[in-house]
Protein backbone atom coordinates (compact mmCIF):
# COMPACT_ATOMS: atom_id res chain seq x y z
CA UNK A 1 0.00 0.00 0.00
CA UNK A 2 1.18 3.21 -0.83
CA UNK A 3 2.27 5.39 2.15
CA UNK A 4 0.15 8.69 0.93
CA UNK A 5 -3.33 5.65 0.84
CA UNK A 6 -2.30 4.82 4.50
CA UNK A 7 -1.87 8.38 5.60
CA UNK A 8 -5.20 8.97 3.89
CA UNK A 9 -6.67 6.27 5.71
CA UNK A 10 -5.33 7.02 9.41
CA UNK A 11 -6.21 10.46 8.69
CA UNK A 12 -10.01 9.50 7.99
CA UNK A 13 -9.68 7.32 10.89
CA UNK A 14 -8.86 10.78 12.92
CA UNK A 15 -11.60 12.51 11.39
CA UNK A 16 -14.83 10.33 12.16
CA UNK A 17 -17.25 11.46 10.62
CA UNK A 18 -15.88 15.09 9.68
CA UNK A 19 -16.22 14.45 5.74
CA UNK A 20 -13.34 15.20 3.55
CA UNK A 21 -9.86 17.23 4.62
CA UNK A 22 -7.20 18.87 3.68
CA UNK A 23 -3.53 18.15 4.26
CA UNK A 24 -0.56 20.09 3.95
CA UNK A 25 3.56 21.19 3.02
CA UNK A 26 6.86 23.95 1.03
CA UNK A 27 9.27 23.25 -1.79
CA UNK A 28 12.02 26.07 -3.15
CA UNK A 29 11.88 28.29 -6.16
CA UNK A 30 13.30 27.97 -9.48
CA UNK A 31 12.93 29.79 -12.81
CA UNK A 32 9.51 29.24 -14.24
CA UNK A 33 8.98 27.96 -18.32
CA UNK A 34 7.34 29.40 -21.53
CA UNK A 35 3.99 26.86 -21.77
CA UNK A 36 1.46 26.16 -24.13
CA UNK A 37 -2.02 26.27 -22.55
CA UNK A 38 -5.17 24.82 -23.19
CA UNK A 39 -8.50 24.90 -22.26
CA UNK A 40 -9.90 21.90 -21.22
CA UNK A 41 -13.59 20.47 -20.66
CA UNK A 42 -14.81 20.76 -17.31
CA UNK A 43 -15.52 17.34 -16.67
CA UNK A 44 -16.09 17.07 -12.82
CA UNK A 45 -19.55 17.27 -11.29
CA UNK A 46 -20.10 20.61 -10.10
CA UNK A 47 -22.68 23.49 -9.62
CA UNK A 48 -20.97 25.89 -12.37
CA UNK A 49 -20.88 25.79 -15.76
CA UNK A 50 -17.18 25.98 -17.45
CA UNK A 51 -16.79 27.43 -20.78
CA UNK A 52 -14.67 25.22 -23.12
CA UNK A 53 -12.92 28.82 -25.30
CA UNK A 54 -13.10 31.94 -24.05
CA UNK A 55 -14.36 33.16 -27.52
CA UNK A 56 -17.42 30.98 -26.85
CA UNK A 57 -18.51 33.55 -24.60
CA UNK A 58 -19.76 36.76 -25.59
CA UNK A 59 -17.97 39.68 -24.35
CA UNK A 60 -19.80 42.74 -22.90
CA UNK A 61 -18.70 46.08 -23.59
CA UNK A 62 -17.22 45.37 -26.70
CA UNK A 63 -13.70 44.77 -25.22
CA UNK A 64 -11.01 41.56 -25.31
CA UNK A 65 -10.74 39.33 -22.45
CA UNK A 66 -12.99 36.58 -21.13
CA UNK A 67 -15.51 36.81 -18.57
CA UNK A 68 -17.20 34.08 -16.67
CA UNK A 69 -15.73 30.30 -15.26
CA UNK A 70 -13.54 28.13 -17.42
CA UNK A 71 -10.57 25.37 -16.83
CA UNK A 72 -6.99 25.81 -18.06
CA UNK A 73 -4.26 23.14 -18.80
CA UNK A 74 -1.04 23.54 -19.71
CA UNK A 75 2.74 21.59 -19.48
CA UNK A 76 4.53 23.13 -16.72
CA UNK A 77 7.94 21.71 -16.06
CA UNK A 78 7.05 18.20 -17.47
CA UNK A 79 3.89 17.61 -15.60
CA UNK A 80 0.23 18.72 -16.76
CA UNK A 81 -1.08 21.35 -14.48
CA UNK A 82 -4.82 22.93 -14.10
CA UNK A 83 -6.68 25.70 -12.66
CA UNK A 84 -10.01 27.13 -12.52
CA UNK A 85 -10.69 30.95 -13.71
CA UNK A 86 -13.38 32.81 -12.80
CA UNK A 87 -13.76 36.73 -13.67
CA UNK A 88 -16.79 38.79 -12.54
CA UNK A 89 -19.30 39.43 -15.63
CA UNK A 90 -18.91 43.43 -14.21
CA UNK A 91 -14.99 43.82 -14.65
CA UNK A 92 -13.87 46.33 -16.91
CA UNK A 93 -10.65 46.09 -18.89
CA UNK A 94 -9.41 49.72 -18.26
CA UNK A 95 -9.49 49.58 -14.55
CA UNK A 96 -7.33 47.25 -12.66
CA UNK A 97 -8.45 44.83 -9.92
CA UNK A 98 -7.20 42.34 -7.43
CA UNK A 99 -5.99 38.90 -8.12
CA UNK A 100 -7.28 36.11 -5.36
CA UNK A 101 -5.89 32.87 -5.41
CA UNK A 102 -7.45 30.01 -3.29
CA UNK A 103 -5.44 26.18 -2.85
CA UNK A 104 -7.39 23.08 -2.12
CA UNK A 105 -6.60 20.97 0.83
CA UNK A 106 -5.15 17.32 0.13
CA UNK A 107 -7.34 14.60 -1.34
CA UNK A 108 -9.49 17.29 -3.06
CA UNK A 109 -9.59 19.17 -5.86
CA UNK A 110 -10.11 22.44 -7.59
CA UNK A 111 -13.62 22.10 -8.28
CA UNK A 112 -14.31 21.11 -4.85
CA UNK A 113 -12.32 24.27 -3.49
CA UNK A 114 -14.65 26.97 -5.25
CA UNK A 115 -17.92 25.20 -4.36
CA UNK A 116 -17.27 25.37 -0.81
CA UNK A 117 -15.34 28.03 0.29
CA UNK A 118 -17.46 31.05 -1.50
CA UNK A 119 -14.50 32.52 -2.69
CA UNK A 120 -15.99 33.56 -6.70
CA UNK A 121 -18.85 35.04 -4.66
CA UNK A 122 -16.32 37.13 -3.12
CA UNK A 123 -14.86 38.03 -5.88
CA UNK A 124 -18.37 39.10 -8.09
CA UNK A 125 -19.02 40.94 -5.14
CA UNK A 126 -15.81 42.46 -4.85
CA UNK A 127 -14.52 42.96 -8.42
CA UNK A 128 -12.12 40.91 -7.56
CA UNK A 129 -10.42 37.63 -10.14
CA UNK A 130 -10.22 34.79 -8.48
CA UNK A 131 -8.21 31.25 -9.47
CA UNK A 132 -8.40 28.06 -7.91
CA UNK A 133 -4.94 25.67 -8.71
CA UNK A 134 -5.40 22.38 -9.09
CA UNK A 135 -2.55 20.39 -7.19
CA UNK A 136 -0.53 17.90 -8.81
CA UNK A 137 -2.58 14.79 -7.82
CA UNK A 138 -4.45 16.48 -5.37
CA UNK A 139 -1.65 17.47 -3.13
CA UNK A 140 0.64 20.16 -2.77
CA UNK A 141 4.52 20.19 -2.28
CA UNK A 142 5.37 21.53 1.17
CA UNK A 143 9.16 20.36 1.43
CA UNK A 144 7.99 17.18 3.50
CA UNK A 145 5.10 16.08 2.52
CA UNK A 146 3.01 15.39 0.26
CA UNK A 147 1.55 13.32 -1.99
CA UNK A 148 2.17 12.98 -5.30
CA UNK A 149 3.56 16.15 -5.52
CA UNK A 150 6.26 15.22 -3.14
CA UNK A 151 6.97 11.89 -4.48
CA UNK A 152 7.51 14.05 -7.86
CA UNK A 153 9.43 16.59 -6.56
CA UNK A 154 6.98 19.31 -7.88
CA UNK A 155 7.80 22.76 -7.36
CA UNK A 156 4.05 24.32 -6.72
CA UNK A 157 6.33 27.91 -6.13
CA UNK A 158 6.82 28.06 -9.32
CA UNK A 159 3.48 26.80 -10.61
CA UNK A 160 2.09 29.44 -8.82
CA UNK A 161 4.23 32.48 -9.64
CA UNK A 162 3.56 31.41 -12.88
CA UNK A 163 -0.04 31.83 -12.48
CA UNK A 164 0.13 34.76 -11.24
CA UNK A 165 2.36 36.22 -13.70
CA UNK A 166 0.63 34.52 -16.76
CA UNK A 167 -2.72 36.50 -15.23
CA UNK A 168 -1.40 39.56 -15.08
CA UNK A 169 -0.54 39.67 -18.66
CA UNK A 170 -3.98 38.43 -19.74
CA UNK A 171 -6.47 40.57 -17.06
CA UNK A 172 -5.91 44.32 -16.03
CA UNK A 173 -4.44 42.36 -12.24
CA UNK A 174 -3.51 45.47 -9.95
CA UNK A 175 -0.16 43.69 -9.12
CA UNK A 176 -0.32 45.14 -5.94
CA UNK A 177 -3.28 43.68 -4.81
CA UNK A 178 -2.41 40.07 -5.02
CA UNK A 179 -3.56 37.61 -2.40
CA UNK A 180 -3.12 34.28 -1.79
CA UNK A 181 -5.38 32.08 0.50
CA UNK A 182 -6.51 28.12 1.04
CA UNK A 183 -7.33 25.36 3.33
CA UNK A 184 -5.03 23.07 5.31
CA UNK A 185 -2.41 21.49 2.41
CA UNK A 186 -3.41 25.01 1.02
CA UNK A 187 -3.43 26.87 3.87
CA UNK A 188 0.39 25.79 4.78
CA UNK A 189 1.51 25.81 0.84
CA UNK A 190 -0.27 29.53 1.40
CA UNK A 191 2.30 30.38 4.02
CA UNK A 192 4.86 28.63 2.39
CA UNK A 193 4.50 31.05 -0.76
CA UNK A 194 4.46 33.85 2.01
CA UNK A 195 7.73 33.27 2.58
CA UNK A 196 9.19 32.64 -0.61
CA UNK A 197 7.41 34.48 -2.95
CA UNK A 198 6.22 37.81 -0.61
CA UNK A 199 7.89 40.28 -3.97
CA UNK A 200 4.47 38.83 -5.57
CA UNK A 201 1.88 38.12 -3.16
CA UNK A 202 0.54 40.74 -0.79
CA UNK A 203 -0.88 39.56 1.70
CA UNK A 204 -1.80 35.43 2.86
CA UNK A 205 -5.30 34.63 4.90
CA UNK A 206 -5.72 30.46 5.21
CA UNK A 207 -7.69 27.88 6.90
CA UNK A 208 -6.31 25.58 9.34
CA UNK A 209 -2.72 24.47 8.98
CA UNK A 210 0.67 25.99 9.92
CA UNK A 211 4.16 27.28 8.59
CA UNK A 212 6.72 24.69 9.21
CA UNK A 213 9.80 25.73 7.49
CA UNK A 214 12.73 28.25 7.90
CA UNK A 215 12.65 32.12 7.24
CA UNK A 216 13.41 32.64 3.63
CA UNK A 217 16.25 34.79 3.12
CA UNK A 218 14.74 37.04 0.75
CA UNK A 219 11.46 36.93 2.95
CA UNK A 220 10.09 40.45 3.53
CA UNK A 221 7.21 41.00 5.78
CA UNK A 222 3.80 40.43 4.42
CA UNK A 223 0.21 40.60 6.32
CA UNK A 224 -0.58 37.00 7.31
CA UNK A 225 -3.74 35.80 8.84
CA UNK A 226 -4.98 31.71 9.75
CA UNK A 227 -8.06 30.78 10.35
CA UNK A 228 -8.02 27.78 12.88
CA UNK A 229 -11.51 25.76 14.47
CA UNK A 230 -10.68 25.16 18.18
CA UNK A 231 -11.75 21.59 17.94
CA UNK A 232 -9.50 20.80 14.99
CA UNK A 233 -9.00 17.10 14.67
CA UNK A 234 -6.63 17.46 12.30
CA UNK A 235 -4.19 19.99 12.39
CA UNK A 236 -4.54 20.04 16.88
CA UNK A 237 -5.12 23.50 17.54
CA UNK A 238 -2.61 23.00 20.26
CA UNK A 239 0.02 21.35 18.40
CA UNK A 240 0.72 18.47 15.63
CA UNK A 241 1.40 15.99 18.15
CA UNK A 242 -0.36 13.33 16.35
CA UNK A 243 0.01 14.62 12.40
CA UNK A 244 4.03 14.37 14.08
CA UNK A 245 3.89 10.90 15.03
CA UNK A 246 1.89 10.25 11.34
CA UNK A 247 4.94 11.08 9.81
CA UNK A 248 7.81 9.83 11.72
CA UNK A 249 6.12 6.73 12.36
CA UNK A 250 3.86 5.96 9.88
CA UNK A 251 5.37 7.72 6.65
CA UNK A 252 8.65 7.94 7.85
CA UNK A 253 8.94 11.49 6.72
CA UNK A 254 10.78 13.23 9.57
CA UNK A 255 10.88 16.85 9.64
CA UNK A 256 13.21 16.94 12.85
CA UNK A 257 10.11 17.39 15.85
CA UNK A 258 9.29 20.75 13.76
CA UNK A 259 5.46 20.28 13.66
CA UNK A 260 5.57 18.71 17.00
CA UNK A 261 5.31 21.70 19.04
CA UNK A 262 3.74 24.20 16.74
CA UNK A 263 -0.07 24.60 17.42
CA UNK A 264 -2.12 28.28 16.44
CA UNK A 265 -0.59 30.21 19.15
CA UNK A 266 3.05 29.47 18.07
CA UNK A 267 2.14 29.70 14.61
CA UNK A 268 0.83 33.23 15.47
CA UNK A 269 4.01 34.01 17.01
CA UNK A 270 6.54 32.37 14.98
CA UNK A 271 4.23 34.99 12.02
CA UNK A 272 5.34 37.77 14.92
CA UNK A 273 8.82 36.88 14.73
CA UNK A 274 9.20 36.54 11.01
CA UNK A 275 7.04 40.14 10.70
CA UNK A 276 8.91 41.99 13.14
CA UNK A 277 6.07 42.95 15.36
CA UNK A 278 6.38 45.24 18.58
CA UNK A 279 5.03 43.91 21.83
CA UNK A 280 4.92 41.18 23.63
CA UNK A 281 1.03 40.27 23.58
CA UNK A 282 -1.29 40.90 21.03
CA UNK A 283 -2.69 44.46 20.06
CA UNK A 284 -5.40 43.41 18.37
CA UNK A 285 -8.15 41.79 20.29
CA UNK A 286 -11.49 41.43 18.91
CA UNK A 287 -14.37 38.82 20.46
CA UNK A 288 -17.46 37.79 19.59
CA UNK A 289 -20.21 34.88 20.53
CA UNK A 290 -18.96 32.20 17.69
CA UNK A 291 -14.88 33.13 17.20
CA UNK A 292 -12.14 35.75 18.25
CA UNK A 293 -9.48 37.43 16.55
CA UNK A 294 -5.92 38.29 18.17
CA UNK A 295 -3.12 39.54 16.37
CA UNK A 296 -0.11 41.93 16.07
CA UNK A 297 -0.71 45.62 14.07
CA UNK A 298 2.86 46.91 14.75
CA UNK A 299 5.22 44.95 12.02
CA UNK A 300 8.00 46.06 9.53
CA UNK A 301 6.36 47.13 6.07
CA UNK A 302 3.04 47.86 7.35
CA UNK A 303 2.54 44.18 7.81
CA UNK A 304 0.13 42.77 10.62
CA UNK A 305 -0.46 38.78 11.81
CA UNK A 306 -3.50 37.43 13.03
CA UNK A 307 -5.27 34.07 14.13
CA UNK A 308 -8.88 33.83 13.93
CA UNK A 309 -10.23 31.19 16.43
CA UNK A 310 -13.89 29.60 15.75
CA UNK A 311 -15.19 28.37 18.66
CA UNK A 312 -16.99 25.29 17.85
CA UNK A 313 -14.66 24.92 14.34
CA UNK A 314 -13.19 21.43 13.07
CA UNK A 315 -10.81 21.61 10.28
CA UNK A 316 -13.62 22.39 8.00
CA UNK A 317 -13.61 25.41 8.99
CA UNK A 318 -15.59 27.56 6.71
CA UNK A 319 -19.16 28.14 7.11
CA UNK A 320 -20.41 25.20 5.43
CA UNK A 321 -17.80 23.17 7.50
CA UNK A 322 -18.95 20.92 10.87
CA UNK A 323 -19.33 22.80 14.02
CA UNK A 324 -19.35 26.07 12.15
CA UNK A 325 -22.65 25.49 10.76
CA UNK A 326 -23.06 28.94 9.22
CA UNK A 327 -22.28 30.49 12.59
CA UNK A 328 -19.43 32.04 10.98
CA UNK A 329 -18.57 33.78 7.98
CA UNK A 330 -15.22 32.43 7.17
CA UNK A 331 -14.98 33.96 3.87
CA UNK A 332 -16.05 37.21 4.34
CA UNK A 333 -13.27 37.54 7.26
CA UNK A 334 -10.71 36.09 4.85
CA UNK A 335 -11.83 39.17 2.18
CA UNK A 336 -11.73 41.16 5.13
CA UNK A 337 -8.17 40.97 6.28
CA UNK A 338 -6.83 40.46 2.66
CA UNK A 339 -8.47 43.26 1.05
CA UNK A 340 -7.57 45.85 3.25
CA UNK A 341 -4.12 45.81 2.77
CA UNK A 342 -2.08 47.05 -1.04
CA UNK A 343 1.52 46.93 -1.34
Amino acid sequence: MKKTTLLLAIVLLMAGTSGTYGYFFIDNVDETESVELEVKEDESDTNQTVEENPEDSPVENNDTFFRGLREECMDHEGFERCWLTYVPDSTDETISVPLLLDLHGFGVNSHNQMNHTGMDKIAEENNAIVLFPQGYGDSWNFGICCGDSKDNDINDVNFIRFLISHSQEEFPIDSNRVYLTGWSNGCAMSQALANEASDVITAVACVAMYFIGDKSPSYSPIPVMEVHGLFDEIAHYSNLMATGIVFDYVLGVSDGGASWNTGALQNLNLWKQMNECSGTIPDRNEESLYYNIQGFTDCTNGAEVALVTIHAGTHDAYSGGLGNGGTVDTAQIIWDFLSKHSK
